[in-house]
This record gives C-alpha cells, structure tokens and sequence, in this order.
C-alpha cells in the first residue's frame, strides 16, 4: 500500500519551509527556500510577493523528490501574519507586499483613532491600533500610493495570496483575518465599523473560510512545477504564530507557546473570547476551530542575539569557522560563564521597539548597570535574561486576564538552547519544555492539511496524533528566583524611567 503523506509549508519573511509529515506524526523530508527581504527606509519592510509561490514550488518540488512514490494528499500553510498584498483581479501583485515588520502607517493609526476609540477597536476586533495591522497598511497605500490602491481588486495577506496562487481559490482563515484589525471576534467576519474606520471596503477583502477548509486541487502550473498528483488537495491554513502553537500540541487552556525565533511571540490557549488589562497582548482566533489565543506578535528576540553575535561575537564566530561548531553554543557557553543576575546588568529588549511590558514602537534598547568589572559574558547573559523578562511580561498580562499558564512550549530555533529554557524557567516560575521537532510552524500546517482531508476527524485530533514528543520539562530553579524576582522588578522599574541604582554583589 503507498505510503500517505501531508507536506505543512512555513511561508515566513525569511524563506518557506516545507516539511512532509505522516499521519502519525513522523517527520519525512524538509525543504527550505530563502527569500529576498527590503528595508527602502527606517521602519519599512518589503518583500516581493511574487517571490513566494516560487519559492513554495521549489520547496515542494524538493520535498515531492525526497519522498519518492509516496502520496502526497494535501499541502496547507502556515505564513507570515501582518503583511498587505494589493493585488489585482487576476492575482497579480501590484507593489511589494508590505510585510509584518513594516510600520510606516503610524500616521493612518492616528487619524483612525478620530474616527473610532482605540478601545472600542480592541474590544470589537481583538487588536491594538498598531502600524503593523494590515487595515493601517491598506489606508496607507491609499494616501501614498493611490495608484496602486485604486487598481486593487484585493487586499490579501501573505496567506491568502499564496493558497489561491497554489489552488485558484480565494478565501482567509480567521486567524490571518484577525491581525488586519477588521475581523469582529464576536461574528467571525468583517467588522463593517472597523472597516469604515479605516476606510476599506469590506468586498475587497477575502471570504472567511475555516483553517482546514480544502480549497481544492493543486493547480495546474504547481503540478508542473513540483511533480504533485492532480488529486493533491490545498488546504487553506492559518498564521504562522498559531501554526507553531497547533504544532506543538498547544490546543488546550493552561499552556504557553513561546515562539523563539527571530521575533519572539508568545500564545497562551485561552478558553473564549477574553482581553488583558493593559492591551499586553491580543485575542485571535486559534487555528482549531472555536478556540482563542492570547497572542504577544513578539520583540526582537533571536535577532537581537543575532545583532550580538555580529556586533560582538567575533572570538566565536571565528572559532566556530575553524571547528564547525555551533556558533550559538558558544555564545551560550559564553553566557553560561556569568552568574544569574549578570551582576546586575540589566536589557531592555527592544532593539526594533517594545512590545512588552507595553506596545512601544520609539522604545530603544540597552544595557544598563555597566562597570569596568563587567565583559562580553555579562552582556550577553544580560540579553538573554532580558528576553526572559519580557516573557514573564506576556505572561503576567495573561494571568492578568484570568488564565494563568502552568507550563511554557518554547519551539523554534532558541528552544533548542539549554540555557535559554533554563533561564526562562528561573525568571517566569514555570517548567519549560520543547517538542523533539522544534520548527513547529510548518507541522502545524501540516495537521490542517490532515484534518481537511479527512486522515484525522478533527483539527485538535489532528494535533494530538501529529505533535512531537516533548522533552523533560526544566524546572525553575529555586536558588535563583530570588534573583531573578528582584532584577524583574528593577527592569520593570527601568522601562519605565524610574531605576533606583543597586550595588552590586
């Protein structure tokens, strides 16, 4: 009997990932596409969108060779949240794709905020009134780029473009909805006040359809393209934070995915429709149908280890070139060499702006409390420290809310890193695990994949047979949370300009 397979694809800003999964979970092949990104100007990010389905072709056509004659029944998506696509009636991009990381629509926010009370949007849509929305980006383009804009026949976001270039069908899962600003969370379809708000029409927006609806067959040119079968069905999928969430087996109340990549967002499975105090975090819907996510879209986190790593991490790069290690460990290791605490230093995360402990797009980053006897380890400890603490600001917004986590998820790239569980664990009070697989984005497509055809009966199903197996939870260690308990409070104090200077230890 031929073997049935899914294939899950993470369209993100930096490439597409494609993986094959079995129905049971088993990781088959992987492919991995880079994508060209564009900074034109300061706080502006671009990509051309007509790059993506090139990209998922080739993934999927390396996929499609690793797995040989095994049947490929669907392909579904998890893709970048926050990203505009004017494109025309035929699909045709008409400018680049302005994508999450953008915020040149600051000034659109503001004359929104005329028409309608920032907390009337957050309470209708789920949303801050932030630049990064996509209904900010579209009144922008209508401003700046009215060209472009009268031309539209659709304002898509990454999602929706890609699977309806890879099925011919066009339609929004309400996640990749929820994150342009316009979606009524109590309805489920678009908000005609949030609309007017930002004066878009509401026919120009994709149809709201469930994550794991089946489109349709692959179309013709994505055969061509890959070697799939014609009965190879595209699934819709969802966004790409709460595909890593589905992947990693988060679907019930309790758990917290932290997402440590490049940006950092943290989503907490909440059991209805629910807002923290302090607008900290978000509600969206989750990629399971009927549930909700109190969702953080993340600080610079992994890339501010990144920035380090380039900006003073040349002893390990070095190294790392000459022995083939991992560069990453050694600056672990390097980090590991100074105590919990960092004898004093403080981080504030916000190398691209804060979103924790509050959404701050002029916030900076630094190190603070430096003396001669501090080095390269105290910095870098500092960091990864500071990444922590604006972990525990997310979640002390979700208790806040009233569903306190029990348990971190990490998944991506930084969980990987002992250290980085580890600190998270001592700062936040919590065990902290991570699936054997940690790149769970695609995975979680994959499981929409399964789910709309039918291999498992349901999305949460489909999740708790596909997820990976977690390791040992780390345990916070009590012999630094006092610690860390008292260096929380003096970076709660620095965010907000009111340090009293410590001596230190």
């Amino acid at each position: 009997m031929t073997r049935e397979l899914v294939v899950g694809v993470d369209v993100g800003s930096q490439g597409t990932c494609a993986q094959a999964i079995a129905p049971d979970g088993e990781h088959v092949a992987t492919a991995y596409v880079p994508h060209t990104l564009s900074y034109p100007r300061p706080g502006w990010a671009e990509q051309d969108a007509r790059e993506w389905p090139g990209a998922v072709a080739q993934a999927l056509a390396e996929v499609r060779r690793a797995v040989g004659g095994a049947a490929v029944r669907a392909v579904s998506f998890g893709s970048q949240l926050d990203g505009l696509v004017a494109a025309d009636a035929a699909g045709r991009p008409l400018g680049p794709a302005l994508i999450w990381m953008d915020r040149r629509a600051g000034a659109q926010c503001e004359r929104a905020a005329e028409r309608i009370d920032p907390d009337r949007l957050r309470e209708l849509s789920g949303c801050n009134l932030d630049a990064s929305h996509v209904a900010a980006k579209i009144a922008w383009l209508a401003e700046h780029r009215a060209d472009q804009h009268a031309a539209a026949r659709w304002f898509l976001l990454p999602g929706s473009f890609v699977a309806w270039q890879a099925s011919g069908e066009l339609a929004i899962d309400p996640s990749n909805a929820s994150s342009s600003m316009l979606l009524d969370v109590q309805t489920g379809d678009w908000s005609p006040e949030a609309c007017d708000a930002f004066e878009v029409d509401p026919a120009s927006l994709a149809d709201i359809r469930p994550a794991h609806t089946v489109l349709g067959p692959v179309a013709p040119w994505l055969q061509d393209a890959t070697g799939l079968d014609p009965s190879t069905q595209v699934v819709l999928g969802c966004g790409d934070d709460m595909a890593a969430t589905l992947g990693a087996g988060v679907v019930e109340p309790g758990v917290a995915c932290d997402v440590m990549g490049t940006a950092e967002p943290v989503c907490a499975v909440v059991p209805g429709p629910v807002l923290d105090p302090d607008g900290v975090t978000e509600l969206h819907p989750h990629a399971v149908p009927g549930g909700w996510l109190l969702e953080n879209p993340g600080w610079l986190s992994g890339g501010a280890y990144r920035w380090f790593r380039d900006e003073f991490g040349s002893a390990e790069a070095a190294r790392a070139a000459a022995t083939g290690a991992d560069v990453y460990e050694l600056l672990n290791a390097l980090a590991d060499g100074a105590p919990a605490g960092a004898a004093g230093v403080l981080w504030v995360p916000a190398l691209a702006g804060a979103t924790a402990p509050e959404w701050n797009a002029d916030a900076r980053a630094g190190w603070f409390g430096l003396a001669a006897a501090h080095g390269r380890a105290h910095l870098a400890r500092a960091l990864l420290e500071g990444n922590a603490f604006a972990l525990r600001d997310v979640l002390e917004a979700i208790r806040a809310a009233g569903h306190p986590p029990t348990e971190v998820v990490c998944v991506a790239g930084g969980a990987r890193g002992d250290l980085l569980r580890q600190i998270r664990a001592d700062v936040t009070g919590l065990p902290v695990t991570r699936p054997d697989d940690v790149e769970t984005t695609a995975r979680g497509a994959a499981m929409l994949a399964a789910a709309g055809v039918g291999l498992h009966p349901d999305v949460p199903s489909a999740s708790r047979a596909m997820a990976g197996q977690r390791s040992e939870p780390l345990q916070p260690r009590p012999e630094h949370r006092e610690v860390y308990d008292a260096l929380y409070e003096r970076h709660r104090a620095l965010y907000a300009g009111q340090v009293v200077p410590r001596r230190l230890n």
